[in-house]
């Protein structure tokens, strides 16, 4: 099941979702995660709606992170393909310190306090 944080804290139940193998999401900058999970790359949207991206009948390769950049492209990587989407109709990667801050290339984000 796909569970939001809403603003006072609490988990809002959003669709249910098939399989278990899910790469880590990443969120664009109008709040649409997007990630593959059991043979499909998934955006939801702020409204929690489910779209699929893309299909593929194969859930036993390794997956990447899921990269998100500007004019809506994103890319990751199965097995030993690197796939790349055009138009996919979503924004360039949200800016707030989230895990998939900066794509999560240097893995999780730290925030300093000072």
């Amino acid at each position: 099941m796909f569970r939001v944080f809403d603003s006072a804290g609490s988990l809002r139940a959003g669709p249910r979702l098939s399989g278990h193998d899910t790469t880590y999401p990443a969120l664009d900058g109008d709040g649409n995660a997007v990630f593959w999970r059991d043979g499909k790359l998934l955006a939801v949207d702020t409204d929690l709606r489910v779209r699929e991206l893309f299909g593929r009948d194969d859930r036993s390769v390794a997956m990447s992170r899921v990269l998100l950049l500007d004019g809506g492209r994103l890319l990751f990587a199965l097995g030993d393909e690197l796939l790349v989407f055009r138009d996919t109709g979503l924004a360039a990667l949200d800016t707030v310190p989230w895990p998939c801050g900066d794509g999560n290339i240097h893995g999780n984000p730290v925030v300093a306090f000072e």
